[in-house]
């Protein structure tokens, strides 16, 4: 269990690594008017990129108390592969 919970925090974080360069996508290459390729100081979308951020920090809040679940709760042996 303790390595099921380990391999959950790596793709949560791996996952909110991702959902942090959209964010930077949507808050500097998005506007009003659509998808520009021009670098913009401020975002066009600010609400949209709020949210996507959010949507990060929870993946990260997620990775680390998974991280801390598998630390805390199990043994640096899993009893299963004990048995075997």
């Amino acid at each position: 269990m303790k390595n099921k919970l380990l391999k959950l925090s790596m793709w949560q974080g791996i996952i909110a690594a991702v959902v942090f360069v959209i964010n930077y996508f949507f808050y500097h290459f998005v506007t009003d008017n659509g998808i520009t390729l021009t670098w913009q100081p401020e975002p066009g979308k600010p609400f949209v990129a709020d949210l996507i951020g959010q949507l990060g920090v929870l993946f990260i809040f997620g990775s680390v108390v998974c991280l801390l679940c598998a630390f805390i709760l199990f043994d640096k042996t899993d009893r299963n592969e004990e048995n075997k």
